[in-house]
């Protein structure tokens, strides 16, 4: 019937040809491990979801950490600059 997606190959069909696309239930799907240890299947669209936020977050971190340490050099200038009135 047009427009519906089959859920898997039909146990009665032979087996699909290597020009087949795979079936939707095994199509790009990728696992990820929750806190209690628990495999959740995740869509491909999530995973570059997370992996882009993990990338900004980790970018972010980068320059939050530059920023201390220009602040930690300034802080040093500073009180050099105090004690030797």
């Amino acid at each position: 019937m047009l427009g519906r997606r089959r859920e898997g190959w039909p146990s009665s069909s032979k087996p699909p040809h290597a020009e087949d696309p795979p079936p939707p239930a095994a199509a790009g799907l990728t696992t990820v491990v929750t806190g209690g240890g628990q495999k959740v299947a995740v869509s491909p669209f999530v995973a570059q979801l997370d992996e882009a936020a993990r990338k900004r977050l980790d970018s972010m971190n980068q320059r939050l950490r530059w920023l201390e340490q220009q602040m930690e050099m300034l802080e040093a200038e500073v009180g050099k600059a105090c004690t030797a009135d």
